[in-house]
């Protein structure tokens, strides 16, 4: 599936589509790119993008095809969609590729009768916190030590909650 969209705050026309096994080393570059730690491997990457109940959009550039940022949910239950991983290369974030991906996958959410979309992220993420918060998730609980790497002194995690309307 394709799909063409576009942005006000980008240059260049985009489409979405569904991951495929030959996208596979095109995500793990952009991983590398997009997170300072704990990007996803390939295997990592794989094991997310094919396991049951999972879903998935990438993000292209429609004229030169290079990967722009991809989102993958899954299923927690029979009202609740897990986003287990959402990356936008640093060139593109705050352009409105991850709004695009995130309004995509919440979509899909709703189409499969999926009443709630949570997530985690790192406590001390400020940027990508300020970001789900601007798009209607709330804080739930703390998640002490969720992470087994540090980032910027810290392992808490953050769950955040959205009721999909």
């Amino acid at each position: 599936m394709e799909e063409c969209i576009s942005f006000k705050n980008m240059n260049c026309p985009v489409y979405l589509k569904r991951f495929s096994p030959e996208d596979i080393i095109e995500v793990e570059e952009l991983e590398k790119r997009t997170f300072e730690v704990g990007p996803y491997n390939r295997e990592e990457l794989e094991e997310l993008l094919t396991m049951p109940d999972t879903f998935n959009f990438l993000l292209y550039d429609e004229k030169s095809h290079e990967l722009l940022g991809y989102i993958a949910a899954s299923k927690i239950d029979e009202v609740t969609a897990n986003i287990e991983s959402i990356a936008v290369d640093p060139r593109y974030q705050g352009k409105g590729a991850g709004t695009a991906l995130l309004n995509a996958i919440e979509q899909e959410m709703k189409a499969r009768k999926y009443i709630f979309s949570i997530l985690e992220v790192r406590e001390m993420n400020m940027g990508a916190l300020e970001f789900y918060k601007s798009k209607g998730y709330e804080e739930g609980e703390l998640l002490k030590n969720f992470y087994t790497l540090s980032y910027k002194g810290s392992n808490h995690g953050i769950r955040l909650i959205k009721k999909l309307t």
